[in-house]
């Protein structure tokens, strides 16, 4: 009788002895996490570099094809198609981040964001988070 006493009573001791186990944390906090502030589209318009004339250039043809083609057109290499204006399109998006922080993500294609979506920024892209 003495030693199945004994037996129980260790049991006991050594289950109470193990230490609690921590409690678990319901959702880790994400550093990069937020809410859009604002999606500004950003247009810069670059103008052609100037041909330079003392390098020597070849002879260009260019025959358009389709309904809404335009005129052909007969030219130096150097100076055919560099008249156009060129326009460079993009989108700054500002996030604020749930530690306060604010971070500004630029993007070349345009985003399907509003502003108060939630967010996550991650190696320069907004992706939109479910919560």
């Amino acid at each position: 009788m003495r030693i199945v006493l004994a037996v129980l009573l260790g049991l006991v001791t050594s289950a109470g002895a193990q230490a609690p186990s921590a409690p678990v944390p319901l959702q880790a906090k994400c550093a990069e996490c937020g809410v859009v502030r604002s999606v500004k589209t950003i247009t810069k318009e670059e103008k052609p570099t100037p041909a330079d004339s003392t390098k020597p250039s070849g002879l260009v043809a260019t025959i358009p094809f389709g309904k809404d083609a335009g005129p052909p057109q007969l030219g130096s290499s150097s100076k055919i198609g560099r008249d156009k204006v060129k326009v460079n399109t993009r989108w700054e998006v500002t996030v604020r981040l749930d530690d306060g922080r604010f971070q500004v993500v630029m993007l070349d294609d345009e985003p399907d964001l509003r502003e108060g979506d939630k967010v996550r920024v991650d190696d320069g892209k907004v992706a939109r988070r479910e919560d």
